[in-house]
């Protein structure tokens, strides 16, 4: 073991383990006397292409550092000589209580979250641990909403899940705002250039062309595919076509918006709207793809990969158009988590249970720190 590493090897206490019925009882947990600011963030996925620059971001930040994956080895590979590292497997609830406790918040970049998420979420908030992930699976998102929200409400924790597209949901915050309500559509549309899929993000895909997919109509959440709608989005590079698919904005943008429908969308060819009712079908060859490559995109090109979010807001009294523009797309989701986890350290979320972005935190303000990666390139009135 590398010197100066402190691994944590504590077994979970007998009163934290879960009853046979996983039904835990709510309630935050003080594990240390130092204040938020000694104690440190907890990366599960350390070692992972995103959670090893979720690290990378967390330490230019001035924020302490607990690594969490399977292997010991890589960890104390990875780890500085000041940081804590902890084995911990997120299939096992035990681990990962032991792995979380004395932390301020987890960070999980360990996906495909649908099928192996939910026992770090239920562990972060019976340790009384804040929590935060790079899901981009929307079945899942809505599960945290919907099972985990009160109990984490009760307990005082900050559930953020899908925090690392949290961009799309401050867009559609700063493009509603003001606007006379209740607002007919909310549409939140991404484009991407020079984005290469890591490894871990190729799996995950395939596990959400093989999810159910939903949009937000007439005040309810209603089943939705990739592809189910089409439309033309002005973005800087100009207008597109971009097709619907399953962002989180329909399950974030009604918890603070008062709004009929809100569909996400992605810049692609009118043609692959037709692909959405074989989605399945494609999931196989997606997985296999997972297997062989590079773990991620080198940092050169990562860095050379730029991505434009749109969010229009339309109502009786008109609406609004905002757009963000940002370079290095893993770097932001990096970023994002780390500016989030530091909001939350600074007393700055408006709530706890689990929140959708522009309902924890101002979205003018959290943009702003995004900075230079991301910025609001433009606002205007349609």
């Amino acid at each position: 073991m590398t010197a100066g590493k402190r691994v944590l090897h504590r077994g979970a206490p007998e009163e934290l383990r879960p009853a046979e019925d996983e039904q835990l009882h709510p309630g935050t947990v003080s594990w240390s006397l130092l204040a938020a600011t000694e104690q440190p963030i907890a990366v599960l996925g350390a070692t992972g292409y995103t959670g090893s620059l979720v690290c990378e971001q967390l330490r230019e930040l001035g924020l302490p550092v607990r690594l969490l994956g399977r292997r010991r080895e890589e960890l104390e590979q990875r780890a500085q000589s000041d940081e804590e590292i902890a084995v911990a497997d997120v299939t096992d609830w035990d681990s990962l209580a032991e792995a979380l406790q004395g932390a301020f918040a987890v960070i999980s970049t360990a996906g495909p979250f649908l099928q192996r998420g939910f026992a770090t979420v239920d562990a972060a908030i019976t340790c009384g641990v804040h929590y935060l992930d790079s899901s981009t699976e929307q079945a899942y998102s809505r599960q945290i909403y919907e099972r985990f929200g009160g109990r984490a409400a009760e307990a005082g924790i900050v559930l953020l899940t899908a925090f690392a597209n949290a961009p799309g949901d401050f867009a559609a915050g700063i493009a509603a705002d003001g606007l006379e309500g209740p607002l007919e559509d909310v549409v939140v549309a991404t484009e991407q250039s020079g984005f290469v899929f890591s490894r871990g993000s190729r799996e995950t895909l395939a596990q959400v062309l093989e999810q159910p997919q939903a949009a937000w109509e007439d005040g309810r959440l209603v089943p939705s595919r990739f592809g189910s709608t089409t439309k033309r989005v002005r973005f800087p590079s100009g207008e597109h076509t971009v097709v619907e698919w399953g962002g989180p904005e329909p399950l974030t943008v009604p918890r603070h918006v008062e709004v009929r429908r809100v569909r996400a969308y992605v810049k692609a060819p009118r043609v692959a709207a037709a692909t959405g009712k074989l989605a399945s079908r494609l999931a196989p060859l997606v997985r296999l793809s997972a297997r062989v490559g590079r773990p991620g995109p080198p940092p050169a090109k990562r860095r050379k990969s730029t991505c434009s979010i749109v969010a229009e807001a339309t109502g009786p009294g008109g609406g609004r158009r905002a757009t963000l523009i940002g370079r290095d797309v893993y770097g932001v989701a990096a970023l994002v988590l780390a500016r989030g986890v530091q909001a939350l350290r600074d007393g700055e979320a408006r709530a706890a249970g689990a929140l959708a972005p522009a309902e924890a935190f101002e979205p003018r303000a959290f943009v702003t720190r995004l900075g230079p990666l991301v910025q609001l390139e433009s606002l205007v009135d349609l």
